[in-house]
């Protein structure tokens, strides 16, 4: 089967999980585990939406979804993007919106798929070491407009 794999499929490295301690009543923030539980109204709102129709396959384009999304962050449902999961949505913005010309930086100690998606959009990347001395995201985001 490898040989019909990609260049990129070949090169990947595969994804290695944190410590996962085997300590009885241990909640695992890493993995996002909570010590709460569901809330009430979220098991509540799951118990209503557990009707017949979930035997269908959803809307494609998830039109109620990003209608409702829309209303609530006062744009348009075209400007809504939603998908299965941060994974896929990462994975289609790094494709999208990040292969450019000029190297894509992140911090050394990142989300760990940010590098899984960096290799399959095939963009040039650099690694920046974290410091205490990092910039937030807003002071960045200010920093680069002062330039431009």
């Amino acid at each position: 089967m490898k040989a019909f794999w990609s260049r990129i499929a070949r090169e990947l490295s595969p994804y290695v999980p944190g410590e996962q301690p085997r300590i009885a009543n241990l909640v695992k923030l890493n993995t996002n585990e909570s010590p709460f539980g569901p809330s009430p109204l979220a098991l509540e709102a799951m118990r209503a939406a557990a009707v017949d129709s979930l035997r269908l396959y959803p809307d494609p384009e998830a039109q109620e979804l990003r209608e409702a999304l829309a209303v609530h962050h006062g744009i348009k449902p075209e400007q809504v993007f939603v998908g299965n999961g941060s994974d896929e949505v990462l994975a289609h913005t790094f494709v999208a919106l990040l292969k450019q010309p000029k190297p894509l930086l992140f911090p050394d100690v990142t989300y760990s798929f940010y590098p899984v998606w960096r290799n399959c959009s095939a963009s040039p990347a650099r690694l920046c070491r974290w410091t205490t001395k990092c910039a937030s995201g807003s002071r960045i985001i200010a920093a680069r407009r002062a330039r431009s």
